[in-house]
């Protein structure tokens, strides 16, 4: 049979029809009537009684395990008095006496001890011969007759490398041109091979002559032939560099036109950056050329940043700074703040590098604060540092 279903007026209907129910207790008695109910409450342990048998507990382990530990163990272990300790050490240095227990280590303590004292005998090693080191690898301070500059371009021929060639007794009297090998030093090939260079220091002037059919091709080439020999002449005391052809003419350098002098590397500033090429372990110090009159504060600086040219790297790291920087008269004073070096040879890096960004600025010597003196044995930081006279050698007995 299907359940009639009402309407919601109909229902309010049927509703109003019921008989009225009323409950005359008041809330009062209601309260009361279920306040004992509310009042009843579960039994709880007390607070202090589990902390105590966890104690207990603990204790009983104790005392059950602790004697049998103790027993096990050689008793001077456990000596408290000088007495004590004096009289183990003689029992254990008598003769025929059980040392298993006191000497005997297992193989991986025995290995561990091992590694540790070949780490550090190659620490120490390692230290001195850092610290022994010879003179730097990027300068020279002395000249002698079997050296002689020359210049290379870089290997994308962006910027120039100036180094020293330390010629062999039996080639005193080869020109430097047919001993370098750019390949294998990472560099470019040379690019005033055909010139010839003719020095006279004493009238501080030097003459360039080129061969009558020389040409070049593009503005790139024409200022890197001009660095080239500007740097070629740097280390020597020249005041002017003279062009000319084996006839006598003015040399025509691509863009410059025809041209008879260049000025000499005084002139312009410059501050050194790393030059490392992939295909040579060989490092040079390499300047790079101030688009503008700069400071010598401002150069440091520069020498952190990165560069866009290829294969060159700051010679500052990034984590030293330079608080203050002085000068009086021919001394340049340079405080340095750092971190720690990542190896010995950084540091001679940079310290090469100020040297000779200092060089071009016209210092004579340089005076490092804040440098500990034991760093590196090629200077002594706690006194000045004369700027080098030659860069990057090489050494052709090599």
């Amino acid at each position: 049979m299907k359940r009639k279903s009402y309407s919601e007026d109909e229902l309010k209907e049927m509703l109003g029809k019921f008989p009225k129910m009323e409950d005359k207790k008041s809330k009062e008695d209601l309260y009361r009537s279920i306040e004992p109910e509310l009042n009843k409450r579960k039994r709880r342990i007390a607070p202090w009684i589990t902390p105590s048998m966890a104690t207990a507990a603990v204790l009983l382990i104790l005392a059950i395990v602790l004697p049998v530990f103790l027993s096990s163990l050689p008793s001077n272990e456990y000596s408290g008095s000088a007495d004590q300790q004096e009289s183990s050490t003689e029992s254990a240095n008598e003769p025929g006496q059980d040392q298993a227990e006191t000497t005997e280590q297992k193989p991986s303590e025995i290995e561990d001890s091992s590694r540790g004292e070949n780490n550090n005998s190659t620490f120490d090693k390692s230290e001195t011969e850092v610290n022994e080191g010879t003179e730097s690898p990027f300068t020279i301070q002395d000249r002698s007759p079997n050296m002689e500059s020359y210049v290379l371009p870089g290997e994308n021929g962006e910027v120039v490398v100036p180094f020293t060639v330390i010629k062999r007794d039996d080639q005193e009297g080869q020109k430097v041109a047919s001993l370098v090998k750019p390949e294998n030093w990472g560099l470019a090939e040379d690019l005033i091979k055909e010139l010839t260079f003719k020095i006279d220091e004493e009238r501080e002037q030097a003459d360039v002559i080129f061969p009558d059919n020389f040409s070049i091709n593009g503005s790139a080439y024409t200022s890197i032939i001009s660095e080239s020999i500007r740097w070629r002449l740097h280390p020597y005391d020249v005041k002017t560099i003279n062009l000319q052809t084996e006839s006598g003419s003015p040399v025509v350098l691509g863009n410059f036109g025809e041209v008879n002098t260049l000025p000499i590397i005084e002139e312009n500033r410059y501050f050194y950056q790393i030059y490392t090429s992939e295909v040579s372990e060989r490092q040079f110090l390499v300047p790079i050329k101030a688009e503008k009159e700069i400071s010598m504060e401002d150069a440091l600086n520069r020498m952190k940043e990165e560069q866009t040219y290829g294969n060159v790297d700051p010679a500052v790291p990034g984590h030293v700074n330079f608080p203050s920087v002085s000068a009086e008269r021919s001394t340049l004073t340079v405080t340095v703040e750092h971190d720690s070096w990542s190896s010995d040879q950084q540091l001679m890096r940079m310290i090469d590098a100020v040297l000779a960004t200092a060089g071009n600025f016209g210092f004579k010597e340089v005076r490092f604060q804040n440098i500990k003196p034991e760093k590196s044995s090629s200077y002594k930081f706690s006194e000045p540092i004369p700027v080098p006279t030659y860069l990057n050698p090489i050494n052709m007995n090599e």
